[in-house]
């Protein structure tokens, strides 16, 4: 195992309840789970193509089931840029999950990468500067189709998300119109993530956050997965079962293949904001269908960090009692099997 501490210890003692393995994608429930674990020699594309051509193969394995093409023929990629290039899904790990896809029988052009902000995608790498796309590159990464959750061109008016938490300004009462409070209450999903897709990968990147306490796996599944998200930062009190609902919507969790989880840059003070001061790196990397344990384990990386510079361990986040009672996966070690990946050849 990678790092662990008192803390992770701390917290496994909370959890008393033995969670059933749940099926993101059918056939792969066998190894839902399980937490693989690959130790990165650097950060390189060779790297993280062994890394990830490891992690895959690892999870056929114990799923035995093969990752390929079914009815729809297509892949969703969820990436984390809203940090900007400081602080995004690296793009080397991105790149090994499509080549490793594409062996696998996917074309560029049937793997889709989504995220929240077309402006963050490009600052970050993940689309060409305007310039480039002038003199003849294409608007895409690598052949792959890049949407924006921003723009609403990619969302549908019957899949949403109501809840009553309202932004801040109508929570003063600032409108009065019944209309626009009803449509307020409302967060739409992607729909290239879960009704055109065969199944979706999730690509977080590890931040501390407030209301939540650790925005990694599963915040990248939900806050940062849908439109009218900002209401969830005005009203920490809420946004944790908000985001665990979210999380276990069927037709988004039943097709979420695994979520595969880089240390190279993780921000333990000052949020989504990138702030180079409060960042680290480990050459380490996570993968699972449980994203609850990911979070569990980033959460202690975290802590430890804040400790060694002077601030305060996060306290223990109610986002891991909402995400046990929704069924999401255990944050239990002991409720989870262990599984160093090495690279195969």
């Amino acid at each position: 195992m990678g790092v662990f501490s008192k803390y992770a210890t701390l917290l496994a003692h909370l959890f008393c309840a033995t969670i059933p393995s749940f099926a993101y994608v059918e056939e792969f429930k066998d190894a839902n789970d399980i937490l693989f674990e690959y130790k990165l020699a650097d950060f390189s594309k060779r790297d993280y193509a062994e890394a990830v051509n490891a992690v895959f193969s690892e999870f056929e394995k114990s799923a035995l089931c093969q990752i390929k093409p079914k009815t729809k023929g297509k892949v969703g990629l969820k990436i984390y840029t809203n940090s900007g290039a400081g602080l995004a899904t690296p793009q080397n790990l991105v790149i090994a999950v499509i080549e490793e896809l594409k062996k696998r029988g996917f074309k560029s052009e049937d793997i889709c990468i989504v995220d929240m902000s077309k402006r963050k995608m490009r600052e970050s790498g993940f689309l060409p500067k305007y310039s480039e796309i002038k003199l003849g590159s294409k608007d895409n990464f690598m052949g792959s189709p890049v949407r924006d959750i921003e723009s609403g061109e990619f969302l549908n008016k019957n899949w949403f998300y109501d809840n009553p938490l309202m932004p801040r300004d109508l929570q003063a009462g600032v409108f009065r119109d019944e209309k626009f409070n009803k449509e307020a209450r409302k967060s739409y999903l992607p729909i290239p993530l879960f009704l055109t897709v065969d199944f979706w990968i999730n690509l977080p990147v590890i931040t501390d956050m407030q209301g939540i306490g650790v925005c990694a796996a599963l915040g990248n599944i939900t806050i940062w997965n849908m439109s009218n998200n900002e209401r969830f930062f005005s009203s920490p009190a809420n946004a944790p079962i908000a985001l665990a609902e979210v999380a276990a919507i069927p037709e988004l969790k039943d097709t979420m293949l695994f979520t595969i989880l880089s240390y190279e840059k993780v921000q333990f003070v000052g949020g989504s904001v990138f702030n180079a001061a409060f960042t680290s790196s480990e050459k380490l990397l996570y993968a699972s269908a449980n994203p609850v344990i990911l979070d569990f384990f980033a959460l202690d990386y975290i802590n430890c960090k804040r400790v060694e510079k002077g601030f305060k361990p996060i306290p223990v986040p109610p986002i891991f009692e909402y995400a046990r009672q929704m069924q999401l996966g255990s944050p239990r070690p002991s409720d989870i099997k262990f599984k160093s990946v090495k690279n195969a050849n």
